[in-house]
């Protein structure tokens, strides 16, 4: 059952048109979610490029990889120094990037 029973209509010009289609596009929204979201006061994000996603491959990858300098170090007793710090600089990088990026 449909918990919204209250049907709305908006008269909107061309350029506002193009601007809610753009919006609910980059938002990956609705047109009724954008109009929701603006008056419940809600966030409208828009959908991060693919550089964003490219960084979020890269991190899972480097932790796979502390993950596996973690199960040796708890096998064998040692670290792998090189490896370990491979990936710690490969950390620090994704960082600086995201900040630059992002902030």
């Amino acid at each position: 059952m449909r918990n919204r029973t209250i049907k709305k209509q908006v008269w909107l010009n061309e350029n506002e048109e193009k601007l809610l289609k753009e919006k609910c596009y980059n938002g990956l929204i609705s047109e009724s979610d954008f109009f929701r979201r603006c008056i419940t006061n809600k966030n409208l994000k828009e959908k991060p490029d693919e550089e964003f996603y490219n960084i979020l491959q890269n991190l899972n990858k480097i932790g796979t990889n502390i993950n596996q300098v973690a199960k040796k170090a708890n096998i064998y007793g040692i670290v792998d120094t090189y490896k370990f710090d491979k990936c710690y600089r490969e950390i620090l990088d994704m960082k600086l990037k995201l900040e630059r990026k992002y902030l």
